[in-house]
């Protein structure tokens, strides 16, 4: 069996080698994101290729680091865990409680600091997604906190009966669809 001839850089054009490093990941759209050791295909020009092996391994790590940082949670990284859900800005801030329009600007950095309860929230609803899409399990400790929060994610109307000849206090009551 003949070798097979190494690939060209798509920059020149020369035989690519490679090599281990460490590089940046800006593909993540994280800015802090370091891969070491990394293969690398480079040229002797200098062009350099990166090479991400297991990249559902890396993202699920990296997903899972993010999590469990113990600072709040910057919008880079916001926006990071909703698209590794696959979601729109639409449906995510759906999810935790605010406007497409309000997340945008949290996630582009126009809207700096989050509160606490949004970023526990942001987490929460994170990783049940997660196991929702059997990505990870979920802390059983934590399943009547999702519960709670799910019943609230479509709501609809709240229907109210009023009951004529009751005392002022008891006047309405909610009415079951």
């Amino acid at each position: 069996m003949p070798n097979k001839p190494p690939p060209r850089c798509t920059a020149c054009g020369e035989p690519q080698s490679v090599v281990r490093t460490t590089t940046e990941y800006p593909e993540s759209g994280l800015d802090n994101v370091q891969l070491v050791n990394v293969p690398v295909w480079q040229c002797p020009n200098g062009h350099q290729e990166l090479q991400v092996p297991a990249a559902d391994q890396l993202h699920a790590l990296l997903t899972d680091m993010v999590l469990r940082k113990p600072a709040k949670l910057t919008g880079q990284e916001i926006r990071f865990l909703r698209k590794e859900l696959g979601m729109t800005l639409r449906e995510f801030g759906g999810r935790v409680g605010m406007t497409d329009v309000h997340l945008s600007r949290i996630e582009t950095g126009n809207r700096r600091m989050i509160s606490s309860t949004t970023n526990l929230l942001v987490r929460l609803t994170v990783a049940w997604e997660l196991t929702r899409q059997d990505r990870i399990p979920f802390p059983r400790d934590l399943e009547p906190v999702v519960d709670a929060l799910e019943q609230t994610w479509d709501i609809g109307r709240h229907r109210l009966r009023h009951r004529d000849g009751t005392p002022p206090d008891r006047q309405w009551e909610q009415a079951i669809p």
